[in-house]
Formats: C-alpha cells, sequence, structure tokens
C-alpha cells in the first residue's frame, strides 16, 4: 500500500473533489498578483481619464472598483475552495489511518498466537503509537501541498506570460535548487529510516524497565547495568541517527526556503545584464517570485514529514506482511457433546527466529476425559507450555489429530471446538468487563462468586464492569476464576493458578474447586508444581524434553512416597 493509493482507494469521489477544489484554489491564489499589477497600470497616455465619483463600500472609497470587486471574490473563493480542500482530504487521512489501526487489530486478532509471541508485543505496539501517528502527520500535508502545488504552477504560467526568458531561466534554476535540495534529504531519510529500526529495540528495552522495575529495583548493579547497556544503549542509537537525520533535513530545508530568494537575486542582479526587461514587467516579475516563496516552502518543507510518513508506512505494510492470518474458518457451528479429548501422534515445531525448525514435543498420544481432573507436571524447557495451547486449541498441530471423541479437529471446526475452551494462563490479561454477555441477567451470580472468593470488598459489578483491577496478584486470579466459571466452559485449563494464592484459597482451589468442576462433568486440566495435591488428579501427564509419561492417581500416589521430586 502506498501513501497516496490508500486515500483513492478509500474515497476516490471525495479525492477527486479536493484535488479539483485545490486546483482551483491554486490557480485563484495565482492570479491574485496579476489582477494586482493589472489594476495598477496607468492608463494610456492617449486617452483622457473621465471624471466619476468615487464609489462607496461601507463608507469607504474604493478606487477600480470593478478590480476589487474581483479581487474580493477572487479571495473569497479562494477561502471557500482552501477550505473545503483542506477539510476534505484531511477527513479523508483521518479515515484511512483510523482504517490503518483497525485493520492492525484485525490482523493481531486473527493472527496465530505462535506468530504474535515469536515478533513481540514491543513491535506491534510501535507501530500503533509511533508509525500511524507519523503517518497521519505527512498524510494531513497532502491538501497543503497539494494546493501549493498548483499556486506555483500557475505563479509560473504568469511568468511565462510576462517574459519567457525570464520563465526559463527561472526554471533551471528551480530545478538546479530543488535537485540540490533533494541530494541531503535522501541521507538524511536514510538516518530517520534507521532510527525507525533502532527504535523497536528501545520499545522492548522500554518494556523490559516497566515489567522488571521490582527485579531492577532491588539489585543496585544490575539496575546501572540495564541502564547503561541497554536502555541508555539503544536511547543513544536512537537518538544519534535522528539528530543525524534531522540535522541534515532541517539544513536542507532551510536551504529550500532559501531558494525563491537565490531565484529573486539571479533574476535582478544577472538575468538583466543578458536580457532586456522593462521595469514594468521586472516589477511584476519580482512581485511574482516573492509571492512563490510560501509555496515553494511549504512544499519543501511538507517533503520530509511525508517522507517519514513513506518510512512508518513502510514499516507498517512490513510488519502486516509479516503477521499471517490463521487460515482457519471462522464459522460457529454448533457445539456438539463430547467425553473426552483425545491426542493421536500429535506433534509441534517452535521456529528459531531464522524460520528453522526448534524445539518440538510429540509425538504425543493422550486423553483428557471429561468429569476428571488432570495435571501436567515437568521442569522448565519440559513442553508443557506448548502442551497445554495445544490442549486449548491456541496452537494448530503440525502433525497427527486432535479428536474430541471421534470428531477430528480441522481448520473448519477448530473455531467451534475453541468455544467449549476456558484458560487461565500464568500471563493472562484481565477485562475489566464481561464481554458478551448479558451482565444483569448474571449479576446475581457474579456478586455471589465476588463473596465467595473473598472479593466482594475490594470489587463490585455493576453495569457489566468491575469497579476496580487495582487487586494483588492472587485476588486478580481469583476475578479471573471468576470469569471462567461465568463463561461456563466444558474444559478448563489453569496454568500455575495457585502459585500466588495465600494457603487458604490454595486449599480451596484444590479440595473444592477442582472437585466442584469434576462433579460438574467438566474436563479440568491444571499445570502445578503443588505435588502436596498431585493425590487429587486422576491422572498426572509428566513432561519431559517434549515427551509425556502417563501415570494415573495410584501409581502418583507410589511415586510420591518414594520421591515425588523425580516427577519434577
Amino acid at each position: 500500500m502506498k501513501l497516496f493509493d490508500a486515500f483513492t482507494k478509500k474515497a476516490p469521489n471525495k479525492v477527486f473533489l479536493s484535488i479539483v477544489l485545490g486546483a482551483l484554489s491554486g490557480v485563484s491564489y495565482s492570479m491574485l498578483i496579476p489582477l494586482v499589477i493589472t489594476s495598477l497600470e496607468p492608463a494610456s497616455p492617449g486617452l483622457e481619464s473621465q471624471s466619476t465619483d468615487p464609489y462607496l463600500f461601507l463608507s469607504f472609497e474604493v478606487s477600480n472598483h470593478q478590480f476589487a470587486g474581483l479581487f474580493l471574490f477572487t479571495c473569497m473563493l479562494i477561502l471557500i475552495a482552501r477550505s473545503l480542500s483542506q477539510i476534505i482530504l484531511t477527513r479523508v487521512s483521518m479515515d484511512v489511518t483510523a482504517d490503518l489501526r483497525l485493520d492492525m487489530y484485525n490482523r493481531i486478532a486473527k493472527a496465530p498466537i505462535s506468530a504474535l509471541e515469536s515478533m513481540g508485543s514491543s513491535k506491534l505496539i510501535a507501530i500503533l503509537t509511533t508509525d500511524v501517528p507519523r503517518i497521519i502527520q505527512g498524510t494531513t500535508l497532502i491538501p497543503i501541498m497539494l494546493i501549493s502545488v498548483v499556486t506555483l504552477f500557475g505563479m509560473l504560467g504568469f511568468l511565462l506570460y510576462l517574459n519567457s526568458d525570464v520563465f526559463w531561466f527561472v526554471i533551471a534554476i528551480i530545478v538546479f535548487g530543488s535537485l540540490t535540495y533533494q541530494i541531503p534529504v535522501i541521507f538524511g531519510n536514510r538516518y530517520l529510516a534507521k532510527s525507525r529500526d533502532n527504535f523497536d529495540n528501545l520499545q522492548e528495552s522500554i518494556r523490559g524497565l516497566i515489567y522488571g522495575a521490582k527485579e531492577l529495583k532491588i539489585n543496585h548493579v544490575k539496575c546501572e547495568s540495564y541502564f547503561k547497556d541497554v536502555l541508555a544503549n539503544y536511547e543513544q542509537e536512537v537518538m544519534k541517527t535522528n539528530k543525524t537525520g534531522y540535522t541534515i533535513i532541517l539544513t536542507a530545508a532551510t536551504y529550500g526556503d532559501l531558494i525563491s530568494f537565490f531565484v529573486i537575486g539571479a533574476v535582478a542582479y544577472i538575468f538583466t545584464n543578458y536580457h532586456t526587461i522593462n521595469p514594468q514587467d521586472l516589477i511584476g516579475t519580482i512581485m511574482a517570485l516573492l509571492y512563490i516563496t510560501g509555496p515553494i516552502a511549504l512544499i519543501l518543507n511538507a517533503i520530509p514529514a511525508i517522507f517519514i510518513a513513506k518510512i512508518s508506512l513502510n514499516k507498517v505494510n512490513t510488519i502486516l506482511s509479516q503477521i499471517p492470518e490463521e487460515e482457519i474458518s471462522k464459522e460457529i457451528l454448533p457445539a456438539t457433546p463430547w467425553k473426552q479429548l483425545r491426542f493421536d501422534q500429535v506433534t509441534y515445531h517452535h521456529l528459531n527466529p531464522d524460520n528453522t525448525p526448534g524445539f518440538k514435543i510429540g509425538p504425543l498420544n493422550l486423553a483428557i476425559n471429561k468429569g476428571e481432573v488432570t495435571f501436567i507436571v515437568g521442569g522448565n524447557g519440559s513442553g508443557k507450555s506448548t502442551l497445554s495451547k495445544l490442549i486449548t486449541l491456541h496452537y494448530m498441530v503440525e502433525d497427527g489429530t486432535v479428536f474430541f471423541d471421534d470428531h477430528a479437529v480441522t481448520k473448519d471446526t477448530i473455531s467451534t471446538w475453541r468455544q467449549d475452551i476456558a484458560v487461565i494462563y500464568s500471563d493472562y490479561y484481565l477485562f475489566d468487563r464481561l464481554h458478551g454477555i448479558d451482565s444483569v441477567k448474571i449479576k446475581p451470580q457474579v456478586d455471589a462468586y465476588l463473596k465467595a472468593l473473598g472479593l466482594e470488598r475490594k470489587v463490585t459489578f455493576e453495569d457489566g464492569k468491575f469497579s476496580s483491577l487495582a487487586l494483588s496478584d492472587g485476588q486478580k486470579r481469583r476475578l479471573a476464576l471468576l470469569v471462567s466459571f461465568i463463561d461456563d466452559k466444558e474444559l478448563y485449563l489453569f496454568d500455575e493458578w495457585a502459585a500466588d494464592q495465600d494457603p487458604t484459597f490454595k486449599a480451596v482451589f484444590y479440595e473444592q474447586l477442582l472437585p466442584g468442576l469434576r462433579a460438574k462433568g467438566k474436563a479440568v486440566v491444571v499445570i502445578s508444581h503443588d505435588d502436596r495435591y498431585f493425590d487429587l488428579a486422576d491422572q498426572v501427564i509428566v513432561m519431559e524434553e517434549g515427551k509425556i509419561d502417563l501415570r494415573d492417581r495410584d501409581a502418583l500416589n507410589l511415586a510420591k512416597e518414594r520421591d515425588v521430586s523425580a516427577l519434577l
């Protein structure tokens, strides 16, 4: 997608109307100087001037009232046409940038979780918070640049009418000035493009500063090292390239502002030595050249912002091309009752940053039954998280098949089966409201859960929203648990849910809530290291180097009596 193509695709009629109005404004703008010069020309010597009473307008005497009226009409035409042109194209630019943001939101929502994980949140946030505003800034200058270009061409046409030799002399100097202006602009934009690439690293380091604040706060050496080696380093890289780029751009812009005056000086002090031009035409030429200094300055000053907008647009297009859309059907079919989730020779590969195959789990064969509690245990890097995301259908299997009873999960049905799953991962996000649910209908149920989970004094539920999310980590997890209970799904997966709970609520979770879900016929999967509660599981899936070892509760109890740590 190119910068102006987005406008023509969004609202071609409005863009065309804006161009026409901008052209009309520019032509009218360029007529003002010729109109004034013509009205001030002395009468022919052979003609006697006729004495007339002065024309009065609002008690003011107006000479050459016909020209004055035409001048006023032209000014009003410029005001209306220019304003409408800018307003129309600015509104279209706002629509285009809103569509661009919505497209980003849509791409992110439809992208596979694995793609978002590999890309990282910093790049996506930088796109939305940095590049989109730059695109807006650049696109809003397009109407001004359009009007300035038309005005410039109109005034050059007037110069051609006055004296063709002056016209071609001015054209030659403008072309030379524009070419010499573009050379530093090209180098400056290269530095700005490099600065934009470095900004992704800076954004990630800022994320580390915010989310790692607790770790940095208690370790001065680590904090100093992070500031010096990471934050300050990336900040210096961004600042250095930005300073160099903007220094070149601003110098070029100042040079661009002076091009018109260089032209005036060349005409006044050089051209007149080689060509004959009467004083009146010379005055008209100088006035016209002074008149176009503004449009030329606007054009040259708009170019850097538009170049920056193009850099940001290229960055957006690059990121969009790296966000694949999950190739699955979005159709949600009526739920089919099931009793067992089954893996048949399922495998999955993570990709390395260079897109080569990385960590692999599988082939996996397992069954998770409704009305049972399944624990997943294992050491770090054993594949627990990957297995859990295969169970919750966040990852598409690479080989093998996932079944709900005898129904295979395919690209056509995965969206349907996902609707049966509730999950609270360790990096969950807690929304401040219940989406897609009749808040009035479920309010009594929410209030009952708030009381049961010990949150009634911290949080209230009104108009579909929770009154506050300013809670401790453990309380937030309890609120997330409440939301999952309200969703009332058939399969529940909890990733280290009890890790932040005090002993009382940890016991409630394992000894009351999990058995309660099992009694309701739910399939429950728990990733946990709480070995004292392993005996509550109907089966335990032990992960090790991407492989699994199924153990029933009796086998687990026997292992626990010997050495539970062997399972971890």
